[in-house]
């Protein structure tokens, strides 16, 4: 009898225990996953923080725009397109190159060498 209660016990024990260690493989299963899913969008972020200074530094780089764009991305990049004309004096958008003219209007140049204030 009595070596029927410390089997049973010791068995219980054993499941108990096992029963843990299923528990916790579950729990850092989802914290692997949740520190590689921050990691992929703070990846994303920063690519997209890079191309946004690469575009700040170059006014000659076309900041291309279009109507799948979200409104945030459309406000982004016509600050960006803000800044290089207060900062570099042209800035290219669209595939044109448009410039500040000497009382601050903004002026593209036709192919005709004229400029057409925009």
């Amino acid at each position: 009898m009595k070596l029927i209660t410390i089997f049973l016990i010791l068995l219980c024990i054993f499941l108990i225990s096992n029963k843990r260690k299923k528990f916790h493989n579950r729990t850092s299963l989802m914290e692997r996953f949740k520190k590689r899913f921050k990691n992929i969008n703070v990846r994303r972020k920063r690519i997209s923080e890079e191309f946004t200074n690469s575009l700040l530094l170059d006014p000659f780089k076309n900041i291309p725009l279009g109507t799948w764009y979200s409104e945030d991305e459309l406000r982004e990049k016509a600050d960006i397109h803000r800044t290089r004309l207060s900062k570099f004096g042209k800035s290219k958008i669209n595939g044109e190159m448009l410039f500040v003219g000497p009382k601050g209007g903004i002026y593209k140049i036709s192919a005709d060498g004229k400029k057409k204030y925009v």
